[in-house]
């Protein structure tokens, strides 16, 4: 005994048909064992039996699409393991027997225990932006600094969210809402941790450059998050969408990072801090006046001979001046 499934898009089991006997016969016509509604597939497809060694073997039946082993093909056999999909037409579909091992039950986590966790998150993004707020006001303190944008990040978390629950009832057939409420608040909360070890490094090391490419850090965790998003939408070619959404990120950040080479000439003030920190958290010592002033002097000579060179025209200069 054999049972063939013929599988989805996303590669879950959309039939599963038992069949007994000493060969099985797949295709369109009423005369097969396993009849497959596909105008791409021939009335005799595949057929299917045992080599002498006792191993499961499909045979194309010489059809015109032919037989395919993932992106191999088309073959005129092809030896079945029971994990590896076959593909007639445009149909996919697997055969295995009926000793073939499964996996293990995974536990079932319903929506009461993820709510909490997702609210538990969302409070600790609440609290802490409102802290970071707090912290960066030196004026006159006013409620509307600090409602205003926890109340849009709260529309935009909310928006993101609902998407991606949309895009699951889609595919899925449940919303999981609360599953991505959770994903959105611990990458917020992720996004906002981020930035503030970049900055407070940045400040303890006069590390320049951390400040500069903070933004490679950002598109990694977006990476990593909308993964997750994609793997609760439909848990099927997770190492695809990895490598999609990861290489989305690089490209995105490669452009970034092109785009701030090419404007530096335009905007050649360095990168510095938003927020000031407290001096004991600097590490580097700060340069004393003796070197600042020496290097002043080092300047001045280059500055001078700057003056006296002519301006090309049609400069930047020319029309600052």
């Amino acid at each position: 005994m054999i049972w063939v499934e013929i599988l989805g898009r996303h590669g879950d089991v959309v039939a599963r048909h038992r069949c007994e006997g000493a060969e099985t016969t797949i295709g369109r016509g009423y005369d097969n064992d396993v009849i497959v509604d596909d105008p791409t597939v021939a009335p005799r497809h595949l057929r299917i039996v045992r080599d002498p060694e006792g191993r499961l073997v499909a045979f194309d039946e010489g059809t015109s699409n032919g037989l395919y082993d993932g992106d191999r093909g088309p073959l005129a056999r092809v030896a079945v393991d029971g994990d590896r999909p076959l593909r007639i037409g445009r149909t996919q579909l697997r055969i295995r027997e009926a000793s073939h091992a499964v996996a293990p039950e995974r536990k079932a986590l319903p929506a009461t225990h993820v709510w909490p966790r997702a609210l538990a998150v969302a409070a600790a993004v609440i609290a802490l932006e409102t802290f970071l707020a707090w912290l960066g006001d030196t004026t006159e303190r006013k409620l509307a600094r600090y409602v205003l944008p926890l109340g849009g990040l709260i529309v935009i978390t909310l928006a993101w969210t609902s998407a991606w629950a949309i895009l699951t009832r889609i595919f899925s057939g449940q919303a999981r809402f609360e599953r991505h409420l959770l994903i959105a608040c611990s990458g917020l909360l992720a996004f906002s941790l981020w930035d503030e070890l970049v900055d407070a490094v940045a400040f303890a090391f006069s590390w320049r450059a951390l400040a500069d490419y903070e933004y490679i850090g950002m598109w990694a965790l977006l990476a990593i998050v909308c993964y997750f998003h994609l793997r609760e939408v439909a848990p099927v070619h997770l190492r695809l969408k990895a490598g999609l959404v990861f290489g989305l990120g690089a490209a995105a950040a490669a452009a970034q990072t092109l785009a701030q080479s090419e404007l530096k000439p335009w905007n050649a003030r360095d990168a510095s801090l938003r927020d000031q920190k407290p001096p004991f958290m600097r590490v580097v010592a700060p340069k004393d006046g003796a070197a600042f002033f020496a290097d002043v002097e080092q300047l001045k000579p280059k500055l001078d001979r700057a003056r006296k060179e002519e301006t090309p025209a049609g400069s930047l200069a020319d029309d600052e001046d």
